[in-house]
């Protein structure tokens, strides 16, 4: 008869739970990009209808894309892949019936928002790669470092949110004019 060992069954516990939720987030995931947005034939709420995430075409054909959270630190995986799902999601409502907009050369312009109370992080402390790629691909015809710049600003709010702007190259300058409160404001300590 085996002993019953608790650390080990501890562990395979963890590992079991682990491949778990790496299947959820996978399983959501490709859902997100293969089914269309709306309640399922069978009811109930579809991938993304909740999705605290809103996309809209400004006039100039500026895009906002807000998320209401402040990105994630890098590393955490779970919490990207969840917004890049939600990206999806924001992109297929803004635009049901056509395609998106497409730029050549452009601007990424993220917007890190801090809520009362929260900490400010250092920019290279958050993950951008998730939700970037999601916007490349709907939003770029082309992802090459000499087509499309970021830029990263952070200040304070009324809630925690990012904004992530994509710009033409030519209405950088003029966003940066027009949105002085979010980069020029008093450095926090």
């Amino acid at each position: 008869m085996k002993s019953h060992d608790p650390i080990r069954s501890e562990r395979r516990l963890l590992e079991a739970l682990r491949a778990a939720e790496t299947a959820t987030l996978a399983l959501r995931d490709y859902a997100a990009t293969v089914l269309p947005p709306g309640p399922p034939a069978a009811g109930g709420p579809s991938i993304g209808e909740e999705a605290p995430a809103r996309v809209e075409l400004l006039e100039g054909g500026w895009l906002a894309v807000t998320l209401e959270a402040v990105l994630p630190r890098r590393g955490d995986s779970d919490r990207s892949r969840f917004l890049a799902h939600s990206l999806r999601a924001a992109i297929r409502r803004a635009f049901p019936d056509r395609l998106p907009p497409k730029f050549h050369i452009c601007v990424l312009a993220y917007e890190h928002i801090y809520g009362p109370g929260r900490r400010f992080l250092d920019h290279d402390n958050l993950e951008l790669k998730h939700c970037q790629d999601v916007l490349e691909a709907a939003f770029l015809t082309n992802d090459t470092s000499a087509l499309c710049s970021a830029f990263q600003c952070s200040h304070r709010g009324e809630r925690n949110a990012t904004r992530i702007w994509v710009l033409p190259a030519e209405a950088f300058p003029k966003w940066l004019e027009s949105h002085r409160e979010s980069w020029a404001g008093p450095p926090e300590t």
